[in-house]
């Protein structure tokens, strides 16, 4: 049976790109089922999508472009509405020499074209773009920008009085919460803050590690927004003089995501912070973190003893609690009874066994640890040592044949001695259970996408507070000015973690015993070769994963 030849489809035949075959059974599919060539060929696994966008941009003499790195203009994006860019697969990315730059799944599309130039009274010039790529940039230029351009001015519209109930799904200032958190988890947004003020809402999302203001709500939705969230996170909507904190249950595009809530009460209203804790699959692995191969191997050694305390320092946010699942992960074994204390359970790991802390019904670290213990279990974590009771418990449940794993706030291994004793748990007790300390802080990695490479000078080194010697190269990776669109202008892109690793030796024993200072306890770890925070931070510097600037932001 002959097929009439499809226009994508000769193309990619004559670059050599699929062979007579393949486009024939793709065509033969194509009447049978219906559906865009290009599609059928990239659900066929014949050709993927980057090998059919740039074939028709060489074709077609036309520019490629990754919208991955291209730097889209918010501008041309909004001149077009998202039913047409979705339908056709469009969207406008930027400005150049008076016409409109179109990036374009299917750049034969001549009616799209026209209807674009119709629609916008400019000039149109088309340029190749992956339909993926095309589809994450219409959901975050034009859908959402729509979505927050809108409802900001609906809430705008609303009273104080009429947002104080919230309960319809229709709502401006429901849709708008929505659509806040939904653009957070696209964004990979650790946290949202919602900071009333004078002039409006200040709307923040941290992104690896850093603010960064979205939009400002008017001051009459100030109300509403603080209201959604309390209903969502069945906190108390009446009481606005203390402090409350909540938890939210949402599923975004399939993936389920867990938000913790903690509003605080200020002159201008609640103030309130959303964190979000991604609940994906596929975690990271103790190989994934960022520990060089010296301080995994030490690490390991920790983690293969069958009883002792092991810690993890470091401030809020710097990774600690994924640095303990991924040891978790490491030792679950069917050999082994592995049970949790967390505050909330941020991942479900199978085959261990998960527990809550909620203090309003009495269930708090200490208490629920002295029931862990009666259950026979062989490794124990606990969240987060905050208090003199769990600590002590903790401590002496790892000299009784458990692996203790939890987290402490220090700022340094060799704090989290001194640190133990302010909780005042014994140092005879201390130093017989524990293993080691490790201490993390989290950096930004460059965006591969824009880094540039840069000769370091003494000048450029001692403005940030380092000296010449500590580098062992002479030029470094560093930001590009301004960033890309794929790293929202930031120069950076993920994060990663910088170790401290300190074992517990016999020359340390003894100091902690003496109840020698922290710095005197630094100093033997130093002796006996334990690698700095500073230390390591400089090591990723060198290997052009982060840079000076964020060595010095995090670590000095």
């Amino acid at each position: 049976m002959e097929y009439t030849r499809d226009r994508l489809g000769e193309l990619l035949l004559r670059a050599g790109v699929i062979s007579e075959v393949e486009l024939a059974e793709a065509l033969a599919y194509q009447q049978a089922h219906d559906g865009k060539i290009g599609q059928i060929l990239v659900r066929n696994l014949i050709v993927d999508e980057d090998s059919i966008a740039r074939t028709l941009a060489e074709q077609k003499d036309l520019e490629f472009v990754s919208l991955s790195s291209f730097p889209i203009d918010r501008e041309a994006a909004s001149l077009i509405p998202a039913r047409l860019a979705r339908r056709s697969s469009v969207i406008p990315v930027a400005f150049r020499d008076g016409a409109l730059l179109l990036a374009m799944a299917d750049p034969l599309d001549v009616e799209t074209i026209d209807d674009v130039r119709l629609r916008t009274g400019l000039d149109v010039v088309p340029v190749v773009a992956t339909g993926a790529q095309i589809d994450y940039a219409i959901e975050k230029f034009i859908t959402s920008a729509d979505a927050f351009e809108g409802l900001a001015a609906r809430v705008a519209e609303e009273t104080e009085e009429q947002v104080e109930t919230i309960g319809d799904e229709d709502v401006p200032i429901v849709r708008l919460v929505n659509q806040l958190v939904r653009e957070a988890v696209l964004d990979s947004a650790s946290d949202i803050h919602l900071e009333p003020g004078p002039k409006g809402v200040r709307v923040r999302f941290r992104v690896d590690g850093v603010l960064h203001e979205i939009m400002t709500a008017p001051s009459s939705a100030r109300a509403g927004i603080v209201s959604r969230v309390k209903v969502m996170g069945e906190m108390d909507i009446a009481e606005r003089r203390r402090p409350q904190d909540g938890r939210i249950g949402i599923v975004i595009n399939g993936r389920p995501i867990d938000l913790r809530v903690a509003t605080l009460p200020t002159p201008f209203g609640e103030n309130v912070v959303i964190r979000v804790l991604n609940h994906e699959p596929g975690q990271q692995a103790l190989e994934d973190l960022g520990m060089s191969e010296e301080n995994q191997a030490i690490f390991r050694r920790f983690l293969s003893r069958s009883y002792g305390e092991i810690l993890i320092s470091g401030p809020t946010g710097s990774g600690k609690s994924t640095t303990l699942y991924a040891a978790l992960r490491r030792l679950n074994d069917p050999k082994l009874k592995i049970i949790t204390i967390e505050d909330p359970i941020e991942y479900q790991i199978d085959g261990i066994t998960q527990m809550a802390v909620n203090a309003g019904i009495g269930l708090t670290f200490a208490g629920l640890l002295r029931t862990v213990l009666r259950s026979d279990p062989d490794v124990v974590m606990v969240g987060e040592i905050r208090d003199a009771e769990t600590a002590q418990i903790a401590t002496r449940a790892a000299l009784t044949g458990h692996l203790v794993l939890s987290s402490i706030h220090t700022n340094d291994a060799p704090s989290a001695l001194t640190r133990l004793t302010d909780m005042e748990v014994a140092p005879f007790v201390a130093s017989s259970a524990l293993i080691g300390v490790v201490a993390q802080r989290l950096v930004r990695r460059l965006c591969p996408a824009c880094r540039q490479e840069r000769r370091l000078t003494k000048t450029m080194l001692t403005e940030r507070g380092f000296s010449f010697d500590e580098l062992r190269v002479r030029s470094v990776f560093a930001t590009r000015e301004g960033g890309c669109e794929e790293c929202h202008g930031t120069g950076y892109r993920g994060r990663i973690g910088i170790f401290e690793v300190m074992p517990m030796d016999d020359e340390l024993e003894r100091l902690f015993l003496s109840e020698a200072p922290a710095e005197a306890i630094r100093t033997a770890a130093l002796a006996a070769e334990m690698k700095t925070l500073r230390a390591d931070a400089l090591d990723k510097v060198a290997q052009g994963i982060t840079t000076l600037d964020e060595v010095a932001r995090v670590v000095l």
